[in-house]
This record gives structure tokens, C-alpha cells and sequence, in this order.
């Protein structure tokens, strides 16, 4: 009787922590949302945890009164997704609805802060040339992008790992 106990208590806590393995997530984007943008790029990378399908792949921007389709591109993990030229406001949100390639779907928004060049800002920017096609970035300190695996997930699956070896070997000596 104990033994089934064991073998159940296994089982409920292999899993447990099995599910959040299964789901894909975003797992990082460029540039980061961490940044506040002067000059906007002409697309985001939004890389997800696996590979996504191009169909039912689509994505929006919003920012002020204004919302828009965009065009996307799907390349394995990574949307890219274009940006229009003629963005204002303080706030940029892409909304962004996939499937992931084990057939999940995926939907949520990222969301860029636009600051306007003031004359502070252009001064104290480097001198731009003709050579330099790249949007430019203020940098803010920021949190890494994590994984969609907590501790406490690895913790009980470690845990899971370790009676099970150890239900094992007691079988074994017997």
C-alpha cells in the first residue's frame, strides 16, 4: 500500500510540472521594451520559445486614437513585425495573435514607450551620418527577459526526478 502511495505521489508531481513545459511563450523581443524609443525601427523581432506558423499569424499597432493591421514576416521562432513611419504619440502597442508549431494559440501585446526628440536629447545624441541606419535607442536599466519556467516549476520537477530515483532504488534492493 505505502508503495503505491509513492509511486502516486510521483506521478501527481512529474505532471504537475509537466504542463508549463508543453506552452511556448514570448521569450524576447527587439529592441526591448525596456527602451525608451526615439526614433522608431522599421520592424520588431518578437521571438517566441518555439516555432511558429505563418498561417493565423497576424499583428496590429495601436498608439494614440489609431489602430492598424501590419504586415508580418514568420521565420521559425521570430515574427517580424513592419512598422509604420508615420507613428505619434507616447505609446506604441503591437497586439500580436499565432500559433505555435505544436498547435497552441498565442496572443498578447508588447507595448513601446516613444519619446519625443527634444532639444536636450538631440544635443546630448551623437551626430548621426548618412552610414548609420539605425533607429536610435535611450537605454533603461531593465529586468532580463526570463523564461516561462519558474523556480519553483524546476524545484518540483527536481523534486519529481528525486523520489522517483529513489523509489527506484529501494525496488531494486529488494
Amino acid at each position: 500500500m505505502k508503495k503505491i502511495g509513492v509511486i502516486l505521489l510521483t506521478l501527481i508531481s512529474l505532471f504537475s510540472a509537466l504542463p508549463a513545459l508543453a506552452h511556448t511563450d514570448l521569450i524576447s523581443t527587439e529592441p526591448t521594451t525596456e527602451q525608451s524609443l526615439i526614433l522608431l525601427p522599421a520592424e520588431v523581432k518578437l521571438t517566441f520559445g518555439e516555432e511558429i506558423l505563418a498561417d493565423g499569424t497576424f499583428a496590429s499597432l495601436t498608439y494614440g486614437e489609431t489602430s492598424l493591421e501590419t504586415t508580418i514576416r514568420v521565420e521559425g521562432a521570430d515574427i517580424y513585425v513592419a512598422i509604420a513611419s508615420d507613428i505619434t504619440g507616447n505609446e506604441l502597442i503591437i497586439n500580436y495573435k499565432t500559433v505555435a508549431s505544436d498547435g497552441h494559440p498565442l496572443e498578447g501585446q508588447v507595448v513601446y514607450a516613444l519619446q519625443l526628440a527634444t532639444e536636450e536629447v538631440v544635443e546630448s545624441a551623437p551626430e548621426i551620418t548618412a552610414q548609420d541606419d539605425q533607429p536610435m535607442l535611450i537605454s533603461a536599466q531593465g529586468e532580463e527577459n526570463k523564461s516561462s519556467i519558474n523556480w519553483l516549476q524546476w524545484l518540483s520537477l527536481g523534486a519529481a526526478i528525486g523520489v522517483a530515483i529513489t523509489f527506484l532504488l529501494k525496488m531494486r534492493k529488494k
